[in-house]
C-alpha cells in the first residue's frame, strides 16, 4: 500500500480513499442536510479508525486526478488530524511511533511532488504546523539539526536550493521554513553560513515569488533573533533584501508585495537590525509604494511598516533623517483621499458610515506617531514638523485641505503641552464651525470635542464657554444633519466640563430646541436628543428640576412604546439613562412617585427574550441603577432583591478557550469585537482564551454597578453580602483584563467595610479569610520568570483593599509576619529581574526605548510596598513588636541619594506609610531616614518630591518635628512659590501636584508647630493663602481647603487680613471649590453655613470683586445654603 498508518490491503485502502473523496465532495456541497450527514460520517470516522482515515487523506491528497477542491479539503482536514498533538485522546496520538514517521515521510514527499499551487501551499501549511507542534528547543541551544524530524530540514533546503524546481514549489518552501522559524530559529543559526547562502540566492532570484518567500523569510529570521551578534551576521544581506523588496512591489502581485510589507512590521530586533539603513534604503522604497497608483491596501501596509519602526522604537526613529517628515506626508496624502460625493456622505451616520480607509489610517497614524513620540519625549520634534502643515491647511479654500488640518488637530491635541498652542489651535476651529462646507464644520466639531477631552480647563474657561456655547446652540439649527449630529456628540463631552453657572444662561434657549427634536418620532434623533438633555440635566443638576414634569411623561411615552422592539433597543438604553439623570436633578422626593415604574420597566427590558450579546439596554439600564441609587440612598433598599439576581448573573461571564466550538460560534457572532489572551495550563500547554468586548463590558458593568449598591447603601446591604461574595469568587481568576479584576477585589473590599460597620464580625472574618486564602499564595508565584506582572500587582492591591476595608484586630501576628514576608521576598526577586534585564539590554545595546517591563516590576514593587502600608494600618502595635526590625533596614538603605529613583520612592512611601499609621511609634526610628526625606522636597524629580512633601506633612504633626520645622517650612515656602511662578502646561501638572502636598505640609506646621515658626508665621500663612486653591491633588486639596475654611470661620488674621481686607480673595478660593473633587462635603456645607453668617449686605461687597461666573455660584451657595437650613 502506498499509504502510512494503514493496516489493511491496498484494495480497501483505495476503496476507503473512494469513500472519503465521495464524503468530501458531499461536506464541499450545497445540500445543508446532505453536508451534516457527511461531516458526522467523517467525525466518527475519524474518531473510530484514525489511522485508516489519516491513510485515505494521504491517497486522496496523492492522487493529482481528484478535483482540486476535494484535494484541498483532504488537506485541511488532515492538518486537523495532526493538531493538538498532546491532547489526550487527539489523532496523532493514537496512530503510533511508526506511523508519525510515515505520516512525516509522506508529507515530504507531497509536498515535493505536488503540482498544484494551492494543494501544495495547504499541505506546506499541514507541514508547518506539525513542525512547530513537535519541534523543541531549548532557547540558548544551537544544534546543527532538528532531532524530532531530521529530514525535514534537508529536504526543504535542497528544494530551496535546487533552481531546476517549479518556482511556485521552492517558494512554498521557503513559507514552510519562515512558518516554523519561532521554534527552530537556532538551527538556522547553528548553519550560519548556509543560512546566508540559501538568502542571499534565494533573494536574488529571477522568479519573484521566490524573491518574495525569501524578502518574508529574511524578516522573520532578524525578528526572531534578540542577541545583536547573531542578528549582525545578516546585515550584508541588508542590500539583496531591499531589491528584492524593491522587485516584488514592482512585479504587480499585490498578494506578494502585501505579504513582504506585513513581513517588514517593525519589531525590536528589525528596527536595531535596520536603523542605520533606513534613511538610505528602506524609506526611499516604502515612500515609492505608500505614495504610488498601488492598491490601497498596499499603501496602507507600507505606511503601516513605517509606523511600526516608530512604535517599536520611538528614540531610535526619531533621530533618522527625514523619518519623521516622510511620515507625516504620507499621513498628510491620506488624509485628503475623501470621498467627494457629499450628498452620499450626508445620507450616512456617523456611527454606520462607509470607511474612508486611507483617511482613516492617515488619522490614526497620526495619532499613533504622537503617542510614541510623546512617550519618548520627541512630540515636539514631530510638532515643528506639523506647524508649517497647519499654518498652509488651515488658510486653505480647499475644503479637503481644511478638512485634513483640522484632523490633525484632533489627533495632536492629547499631546501639545504649551498654552499658547492650545489657544491657536481652539481659535482655528472655533472659526471653521461657522465654515460654509459640511465636511469642514463636522470636522471642527470632531476637533472640538477632542480639545474638550485634553484641553478641558481651556476650552471651558470663564472667557472661552461664553464663546462656544452660543455656537453649540447654533449647531443645533444646522441645515445638515450629519453635522448636527456631530455638534450634539461634541456637547456630550463638552457639556460634562463646562461649569453650570456659565452653562445656565444657554439651557432655556437649548431645551426649547431640544423639545422639538425629541418629539421628531424619528430614532437617530431621539437618541442624539435624549443623550444631550441627560448631559444638560447631570451639570445643571437642581437647575433642572423645573423640566422634570414636562421630560418624564415623554419620556415614559418612550419606553413603553419600544420597551418590546428590539430594533429600538439604544433607544430605549439612552431614555433610562435620562430618567436616571433627571432623578438626580429633582432629588428622593421628586422622583419617588416614578421610580417603582421605571425600576419595573428596566427589569423588563433587561430580561427580553433572545437579545444580542451586545444588547446596549444592559449597560444604560446598570448605569441608570447605579445612578438611581446614588439618589435614592436607603430608599433605594426595595428595589435591590429585584434587580440584583440578574446583575450578578453576568458576574459568571468568562473568557472560552478557543477551539472548533467557539469558532463556530464567533464566525455566527455579529460583528462583535473579540479580545484574546495566552494562558499557559496546569499541564504546560498554552491556550487561547477570546472574550467578545461586550461580554467584557457587561461584566465590568456589572461589577461597578454592584459595587456603587454596597458603597451608597453601607450596613443597610449587609443581607446580599454572601449572595454578592460568592458570585465575586469567580471574578478572582479573570484573566482578561486586569481593570476588572481589580474591581472586583475593590468590591469584597467594600463587603467586608459592611460587614464590619453592620456588626457582622463572623461573616467580616469569613470574608477577609476567604479572600487571603485564595489571592494571597498568588505572591508565592512571583518568583520566576514569565510571570504576569499586571496580575501580580493587581492581587496585591486587592489584598490591601481587602485589610484597609477590614479593619483592626483581624489578622494574627503569624499571619501578618507571612504576608509582610512574601511581598517583602517578591520586592526582591523583582528587583532582580530588573538587574537582569537591565544587564541584557547594555550588553545587546539596545535598551533605550524599553522602559516598560521597568515600569511594570516597579509599579509591582509599590504595590507590595501598599500592602505593608496596609499591615500597618490597623496592626500597629503587633507590626513595630514583629515586623518593623524587618523593614527598617531596607528603608534605611533604599532612601540613600545613590539609589536609583524608583528605589528611593518605595523607600518614601514606606516612610509615608510608618508617619501615618505608626505615628508616635515610629520617632525613635526617623533618624534612619526622615533627614533625607526632608532634603527630598526640593529634588528636582516630581517622583521623589511629592511622596516626600507628603511625608512631612504627616510628620509634623508629632510633636517630634519642632527641631526640623522651622528650616523645612522656609525650603516649603520655596517649593510653593517655584511651582506656582511656572507656566500653565500639562507636564507641570506633577509639579503643581507636589506643592499641593507642599502646602499641606505648612499648614500642619502652623497648626502643630507654631511656637517655633512664629518669626515666619504670617509669611509662611501668606505664602500659603497666595497658593490656593490647590490645583492638582484632590485629597490634599481637601486637606488646604478645609483648613482654609476653619481660619476663616475662627477669624485667623493672617487668613482674614485687617479688616477683612483678604476676604474677596478667600471668598472667591472658597467659591470656586465649592461641590468641587476639591472639597469634602462637610466643607461645601461649611462654605454655605459661612455664607449665610456673612449676610447679604456683607455678600453684596464681596460679590463686586468676584468674577461673573462667581457671582452666579454665590447666589447658588447662598440659596442651597438657606434650603437646608
Amino acid at each position: 500500500c502506498c499509504c502510512c498508518c494503514c493496516c489493511c490491503c491496498c484494495a480497501s485502502g483505495a476503496n476507503m480513499a473512494d469513500e472519503l473523496a465521495q464524503t468530501l465532495q458531499q461536506i464541499l456541497g450545497t445540500d445543508n442536510e446532505v453536508r451534516k450527514v457527511a461531516e458526522k460520517r467523517y467525525s466518527d470516522a475519524r474518531a473510530q479508525n484514525p489511522g485508516p482515515t489519516v491513510a485515505a487523506l494521504f491517497q486522496v491528497l496523492s492522487e493529482p486526478q481528484r478535483p482540486d477542491g476535494v484535494r484541498e479539503q483532504a488537506a485541511v482536514l488532515l492538518r486537523q488530524c495532526m493538531g493538538k498533538l498532546r491532547e489526550d485522546g487527539s489523532t496523532w496520538s493514537k496512530l503510533g511511533e511508526q506511523a508519525h514517521g510515515e505520516c512525516k515521510a509522506k508529507l515530504l514527499q507531497l509536498i515535493e511532488g505536488e503540482t498544484v499551487p494551492k494543494v501544495r501551499r495547504l499541505v506546506a501549511a499541514v507541514v508547518q504546523g506539525l513542525g512547530n507542534q513537535l519541534i523543541d528547543i531549548e532557547q540558548n541551544a544551537r544544534p546543527t539539526n532538528i532531532d524530532i524530524w531530521p529530514e525535514m530540514m534537508p529536504t526543504l533546503m535542497r528544494i530551496i536550493m535546487d533552481g531546476s524546481k517549479d518556482a511556485g514549489l521552492r517558494a512554498d518552501a521557503l513559507w514552510t521554513v519562515k512558518e516554523m522559524l519561532t521554534c527552530m530559529w537556532q538551527v538556522m543559526v547553528a548553519n550560519g553560513q548556509q543560512t546566508l547562502m540559501v538568502l542571499k540566492t534565494c533573494l536574488g532570484d529571477v522568479a519573484v515569488g521566490v524573491r518574495c518567500s525569501a524578502a518574508g523569510l529574511f524578516c522573520e529570521m532578524i525578528d526572531n533573533l534578540d542577541a545583536k551578534a547573531e542578528r549582525d551576521a545578516f546585515t550584508p544581506l541588508i542590500q539583496d533584501f531591499c531589491l528584492a523588496l524593491e522587485a516584488v512591489a514592482s512585479s504587480g502581485s499585490q498578494e506578494q508585495i502585501n505579504s513582504v510589507l506585513q513581513a517588514m512590521e517593525g519589531t525590536n530586533n528589525s528596527v536595531e537590525f535596520f536603523k542605520d539603513r533606513v534613511a538610505s534604503d528602506l524609506m526611499p522604497r516604502l515612500s515609492t509604494i505608500a505614495t504610488s497608483p498601488a492598491q490601497s491596501d498596499t499603501r496602507r501596509l507600507a505606511l503601516e511598516v513605517l509606523i511600526s519602526f516608530a512604535e517599536a522604537k520611538p528614540k531610535t526613529m526619531a533621530k533618522v533623517p527625514g523619518y519623521v517628515e516622510l511620515i507625516l506626508d504620507v499621513c498628510v496624502r491620506f488624509l485628503m483621499e475623501l470621498d467627494d460625493d457629499l450628498d452620499n456622505w450626508g445620507d450616512q451616520d456617523d456611527d454606520e458610515a462607509e470607511d474612508e480607509e486611507q483617511y482613516t489610517a492617515g488619522k490614526e497614524v497620526v495619532d499613533r506617531l504622537c503617542r510614541c513620540m510623546n512617550k519618548a519625549e520627541q512630540f515636539p520634534k514631530v510638532l515643528d514638523k506639523l506647524k508649517p502643515v497647519l499654518a498652509t491647511f488651515l488658510q486653505s479654500q480647499d475644503w479637503k485641505q481644511a478638512v485634513a488640518g483640522i484632523t490633525i488637530i484632533s489627533q495632536i491635541a492629547e499631546y501639545v503641552d504649551e498654552e499658547v498652542m492650545v489657544v491657536q489651535m481652539v481659535n482655528g476651529v472655533q472659526a471653521f464651525l461657522k465654515a460654509a462646507h459640511p465636511r469642514i464644520r463636522h470636522a471642527a466639531w470632531v476637533a472640538l470635542e477632542q480639545l474638550s477631552e485634553d484641553h478641558d480647563e481651556y476650552v471651558t474657561s470663564d472667557t472661552v464657554a461664553p464663546q462656544l456655547l452660543p455656537l453649540f446652540l447654533a449647531g443645533l439649527d444646522d441645515t445638515h444633519s450629519r453635522v448636527v449630529a456631530r455638534c450634539m456628540e461634541a456637547f456630550q463631552v463638552y457639556g460634562q466640563e463646562v461649569e453650570r453657572e456659565l452653562l445656565e444662561p444657554f439651557l432655556q434657549p437649548m431645551m426649547e430646541k431640544l423639545g422639538v427634536k425629541l418629539q421628531s418620532g424619528k430614532t437617530a434623533v431621539q437618541q442624539q436628543t435624549i443623550t444631550y438633555i441627560a448631559v444638560l440635566a447631570g451639570q445643571v443638576e437642581d437647575s433642572f428640576a423645573v423640566y422634570y414634569a414636562a421630560l418624564m411623561p415623554i419620556l415614559k411615552q418612550i419606553i413603553q412604546a419600544v420597551l418590546q422592539k428590539p430594533e429600538e433597543r439604544t433607544l430605549l438604553g439612552k431614555a433610562f439613562e435620562c430618567v436616571s439623570l433627571l432623578a438626580k436633578a429633582v432629588g428622593t422626593a421628586g422622583f419617588r412617585a416614578d421610580a417603582e415604574i421605571i425600576m419595573q420597566a428596566m427589569v423588563q427590558a433587561v430580561q427580553m427574550p433572545n437579545q444580542s450579546s451586545n444588547d446596549p439596554v444592559k449597560e444604560y439600564m446598570m448605569q441608570a441603577s447605579t445612578r438611581i441609587c446614588w439618589t435614592m440612598k436607603a430608599d433605594f433598599l426595595p428595589f435591590v432583591p429585584h434587580i440584583l439576581p440578574g446583575i450578578l448573573e453576568k458576574f459568571q461571564l468568562a473568557p472560552k478557550e478557543l477551539n472548533d466550538q467557539t469558532r463556530k460560534n464567533l464566525d455566527g457572532g455579529e460583528g462583535d469585537e473579540l479580545n484574546m489572551t495566552l494562558i499557559q495550563g496546569t499541564d504546560g500547554e498554552v491556550k487561547v482564551l477570546v472574550m467578545s468586548t461586550s461580554e467584557m463590558e457587561d461584566l465590568q458593568n456589572a461589577i461597578g454597578c454592584v459595587h456603587t449598591f454596597v458603597e451608597e447603601l453601607g450596613k443597610l446591604y449587609v443581607p446580599f453580602v454572601a449572595q454578592t461574595a460568592q458570585a465575586l469568587l469567580p471574578v478572582f481568576d479573570f484573566s482578561m483584563a486586569e481593570h476588572i479584576r481589580d474591581l472586583a477585589f475593590e468590591t469584597w473590599g467594600e463587603l467586608c467595610k459592611v460587614a464590619r460597620e453592620g456588626g457582622q464580625p463572623d461573616v467580616l472574618t469569613q470574608l477577609v479569610q476567604e479572600f487571603l486564602k485564595r489571592v494571597v499564595p498568588k505572591l508565592e508565584e512571583a518568583t520566576g520568570n514569565g510571570i504576569d506582572l499586571e496580575a501580580l500587582k493587581t492581587q496585591a492591591d486587592g489584598i490591601s483593599a481587602c485589610l484597609k476595608a477590614a479593619g483592626p484586630g483581624i489578622l494574627t501576628a503569624q499571619q501578618l509576619q507571612h504576608i509582610g514576608e512574601l511581598c517583602l521576598n517578591a520586592m526582591d526577586v523583582s528587583t532582580k529581574r530588573e538587574e537582569v534585564e537591565a544587564q541584557k539590554k547594555k550588553d545587546d545595546d539596545e535598551g533605550a526605548d524599553d522602559d516598560d517591563d521597568e515600569t511594570d516590576e516597579a509599579a509591582f514593587q509599590i504595590a507590595c510596598c501598599e500592602v505593608i502600608g496596609a499591615l500597618m494600618r490597623h496592626h500597629q502595635d503587633i507590626f513595630v513588636a514583629t515586623f518593623l526590625p524587618r523593614c527598617m533596614p531596607i528603608v534605611q538603605q533604599l532612601v540613600q541619594p545613590s539609589m536609583p529613583e524608583s528605589k528611593r520612592k518605595i523607600a518614601i512611601f514606606f516612610a509615608c506609610d510608618m508617619l501615618q499609621h505608626l505615628e508616635t511609634r515610629i520617632t525613635a526610628q526617623w533618624p534612619q531616614f526622615l533627614p533625607q526625606v526632608i532634603a527630598d522636597i526640593v529634588n528636582p524629580s516630581t517622583d521623589i518630591r511629592q511622596p516626600a512633601c507628603y511625608a512631612v506633612a504627616l510628620a509634623a504633626k508629632n510633636p517630634a518635628f519642632a527641631q526640623f520645622a522651622m528650616e523645612t517650612s522656609q525650603t516649603l515656602m520655596k517649593v510653593v512659590t517655584d511651582a506656582r511662578a511656572r507656566a500653565k502646561k500639562k507636564s507641570e501638572r506633577p509639579a503643581q501636584a507636589a506643592a499641593d502636598n507642599a502646602l499641606s505640609a505648612i499648614a500642619e506646621i502652623l497648626l502643630h508647630h507654631q511656637p517655633t515658626v512664629a518669626a515666619l508665621e504670617a509669611q509662611l500663612w501668606s505664602v500659603w493663602l497666595q497658593a490656593l486653591p490647590c490645583q492638582e491633588d484632590e485629597e490634599e486639596g481637601k486637606k488646604n481647603h478645609g483648613v482654609l475654611l476653619q481660619m476663616v470661620q475662627a477669624e485667623k488674621r493672617e487668613i482674614v487680613g485687617e479688616g477683612g481686607a483678604n476676604l474677596p480673595q478667600v471668598f472667591s478660593i472658597l467659591v470656586d471649590v465649592y461641590k468641587s473633587d476639591m472639597a469634602t462635603e462637610e466643607t461645601s456645607k461649611g462654605i454655605g453655613q459661612l455664607v449665610l453668617k456673612v449676610g447679604e449686605a456683607r455678600l453684596e461687597q464681596l460679590a463686586q470683586q468676584l468674577k461673573e461666573k462667581q457671582k452666579k455660584k454665590l447666589l447658588r451657595i447662598h440659596r442651597e445654603a438657606q434650603q437646608a437650613s
